[in-house]
């Protein structure tokens, strides 16, 4: 691991500490088991949206409609399973999918700006789910209580849910580093021109990152509506922005090419300990929402400051005889 990309996964488990400490000290009960437990079940949903965003960020794009994927799959999973069982939840991530090709083509082969298209699937997604939700009314499963035991209950320390995500983001993590695909991925967002010599196709490649990105969020998508136990088509909103925070926290570079899904799961974790710790202080939602930018800035000079302190210590080792 170059000196380059270390100190940008350090930043997360940096920030979770200090994190910790602080509230630690001023908000009451932030310690207690029942809140590292509440911390662990809630991170999750945005562990799977910020892993997804983090094969969007690798290839130099960005998807600011993964909350509104994730709030229209887990809607349509809820309808599927009130018809079919809790076997129905699996069309989320199907969902997921559609969704992420279609921003993948229109950015990939029709050449459109992340933001125009995302920002257009953001616009249409939300409206769809208000449209089969009946005007936004939730959609209860019928087996709410198989669902939300799913995704409440632990076996062996996490709900089978839970375990289910860290399957998911380890096998990000081995697609990123063991895989051609996550490879050329990465390489696409570091190095565009290098594409085209080891003859891959630079469009097909950002269609899979968003198929990623999209297939991700409809994850988060249906296990949101496990813990819920219901599909709640207004979900998802704001969380965009939640999940880019916590991919950059996590290391991820928003000019492309370095990513590590560990790390940003480990940056999921520091934001959700932060709403939490701010909730428990009983700071207001919307100061929370100001700290969470002021969150991104300081892991942006954290990261550099990192690097830098890396970077003297190689070129001190370099020239020490």
């Amino acid at each position: 691991m170059s000196a380059a990309i270390a100190p940008r996964l350090l930043v997360a488990p940096a920030g979770i500490l200090a994190a910790g400490l602080i509230f630690a000290a001023v908000a009451p009960g932030f310690l207690s088991l029942g809140n590292a437990a509440s911390i662990a079940g809630q991170a999750w949903v945005l562990v799977l949206l910020a892993t997804g965003q983090m094969f969007a960020l690798a290839a130099r794009g960005f998807d600011i409609s993964v909350g509104a994927i994730a709030a229209l799959a887990g809607t349509l999973a809820a309808m599927a399973a009130n018809s079919f069982g809790l076997m129905g939840l699996l069309v989320a991530p199907l969902v997921g999918l559609a969704c992420g090709t279609l921003n993948g083509w229109l950015i990939g082969r029709l050449a459109l700006q992340p933001i125009v298209a995302t920002l257009g699937s953001l616009v249409a997604l939300k409206g769809l789910a208000l449209l089969i939700s009946d005007d936004g009314q939730a959609v209860p499963l019928t087996e709410a209580g198989q669902a939300t035991s799913l995704a409440f209950d632990p076996v062996l320390g996490l709900p089978p849910l839970a375990w289910l995500a860290l399957v998911c983001v380890l096998g990000a993590q081995f697609l990123l580093s063991h895989a051609t695909l996550g490879k050329r991925i990465l390489m696409l967002g570091a190095n565009p021109e290098a594409v085209g010599l080891v003859g891959a196709d630079a469009g097909a490649l950002q269609i899979r990152a968003y198929q990623l990105c999209g297939l991700f969020a409809g994850l988060a998508g249906a296990l949101m509506t496990a813990r819920a136990g219901a599909g709640l088509p207004t979900e998802g909103a704001g969380m965009e922005l939640q999940a880019i925070a916590a991919a950059i926290i996590g290391g991820t570079a928003l000019s492309g090419g370095v990513a590590n899904a560990l790390a940003v799961a480990a940056g999921a974790f520091f934001v959700q300990v932060v709403l939490t710790g701010l909730n428990l202080s009983g700071v207001s939602p919307f100061l929370a929402q100001v700290t969470v930018g002021l969150v991104i800035l300081g892991s942006g000079l954290m990261d550099t400051a990192l690097r830098s302190l890396f970077s003297r210590n190689r070129q001190t080792k370099e020239i020490s005889p």
